[in-house]
């Protein structure tokens, strides 16, 4: 699955990056530039998601009596900034830990008894990959998740049982 985000990524930056340079230098230029551009983004971010390192900073503490029923990498919106780092779902929580190459490192957690409500958003009206948690104290929290849809059915799930 990592492999796959990580093509997505790549062909989607170096599509725009040949548009781009292709406005700028002709269509010849644009599109070598463009797989060049693709091909080393797409590199990077493989390299970047399937690193120990940040499965390392992304750890959390899971106590005897919790289980993990769901965890992957996500953006956690704090003002303004997506910040990246890795949700995770236990059996009593929801909880996020970013990594170290963000402005703003955090940890956040929200009881699963605090959660008032999960709704689908789309990031910047097209994307279909937000999950937004409304808490019972009236805050929303915003996420990007893959697969939100089993997010918010394992959320429900846990918060009806």
């Amino acid at each position: 699955m990592r492999t796959i985000r990580a093509v997505i990524s790549g062909c989607l930056f170096g599509g725009f990056m040949g548009g781009f340079f292709a406005l700028q230098y002709g269509l010849a230029s644009g599109a070598i530039n463009g797989l060049v551009t693709g091909l080393l983004f797409g590199t990077g971010i493989y390299f970047f998601i399937t690193s120990k390192m940040i499965d390392k900073q992304t750890q959390i503490v899971v106590n005897a009596d919790e289980s993990i029923v769901l965890s992957d990498g996500a953006n956690h919106f704090l003002n303004g900034e997506g910040v990246g780092g890795k949700l995770y779902l236990l059996n009593d929580r929801v909880q996020f830990k970013s990594h170290r190459f963000n402005i703003q490192n955090h940890e956040f957690e929200i009881g699963i008894a605090d959660v008032e409500e999960v709704r689908f958003y789309n990031i910047y009206g097209i994307i279909p990959a937000g999950l937004e948690i409304r808490t019972t104290a009236g805050g929303k929290e915003k996420f990007v998740i893959h697969d939100r849809d089993k997010w918010k059915t394992a959320i429900v799930r846990i918060k009806g049982a």
